[in-house]
């Protein structure tokens, strides 16, 4: 299949790799091709022009950081309008439901599948990614093929715009849990155990999480949660903004996360 990725940044390079390992024919798009030449290297065509890299794909995936890089690589720079008529469009990038159904009604003439993923570069090298699908059912099957070169688990969760609504659930879920780990390290630390020692013995008790294991890395408390800081507080943001739009509680989550709205 012909395939076109936008967006290949330190996790969608790895995406975009995997997607060629399993026999696909893919164009990328990069700002900067020079820095993907092993990617080139490897048998990728990769362009200057987004309208260029999405003309005549069947699949075009798009991972970039956030819905303002999104309304412009899709409308300013063209890649909509460029889009093959009946061609599939598959949004990984993180952001409100609203605006996935607005793509989806700027062209009705192609098919959309908001497809967030979790997981880190690690598990997109290793193709090992989760993605939780909104959207036409026959239409994921129709692109599976292509996201099961780098995800080992696609979940179809509902409707056009149910993928980014979960995710953003999943992500102020995980902010919460990372900010009560943070504090958990700090008091098993200033108490006088080890960090490493104490994050190994919670994994294997009740209190463990993929936040606690984070802390688990050799890195500072501080740092680990300082890294992981600007994408939570975006998708945290985004969270918290939709609910009020939707008229949805958010409950604990809302007090767990505050933090991330009131730090800069």
């Amino acid at each position: 299949m012909k395939v076109a990725w936008i967006g290949m940044g330190r996790i969608g390079k790895h995406m975009a790799r995997r997607v060629m390992g399993a026999g696909h024919d893919l164009t990328g798009h990069a700002r900067t091709p020079e820095k993907h030449r092993d990617i080139e290297a490897a048998g990728a065509r990769i362009t200057a022009s987004i309208r260029d890299a999405v003309a005549g794909a069947g699949v075009v995936c798009v991972n970039v950081y956030d819905e303002a890089q999104l309304r412009e690589a899709l409308f300013a720079d063209g890649a909509l309008a460029a889009m093959a008529p009946g061609a599939i469009l598959v949004i990984h990038s993180t952001m409100g439901p609203a605006v996935i159904r607005e793509l989806a009604q700027a062209r009705g003439d192609i098919r959309v599948l908001d497809a967030p993923f979790s997981g880190i570069d690690r598990n997109a090298a290793e193709g090992t990614i989760t993605l939780m699908v909104g959207g036409d059912a026959a239409c994921l099957e129709e692109a599976r093929p292509v996201l099961a070169a780098y995800a080992n688990s696609i979940t179809h969760v509902g409707p056009l715009g149910a993928g980014c609504l979960l995710k953003l659930v999943n992500n102020a879920l995980f902010g919460a849990q990372l900010l009560l780990a943070h504090d958990a390290m700090r008091i098993v630390t200033e108490g006088g155990i080890d960090a490493e020692t104490a994050v190994a013995t919670i994994g294997r008790s009740s209190g463990n999480s993929f936040a606690v294991q984070l802390f688990g890395s050799g890195a500072g408390a501080d740092q680990v949660l300082a890294a992981a800081w600007p994408y939570i507080q975006k998708d945290v943001t985004i969270a918290r903004d939709i609910a009020a739009r939707m008229g949805l509680d958010l409950g604990l989550l809302e007090v767990a996360t505050q933090k991330f709205i009131e730090r800069d």
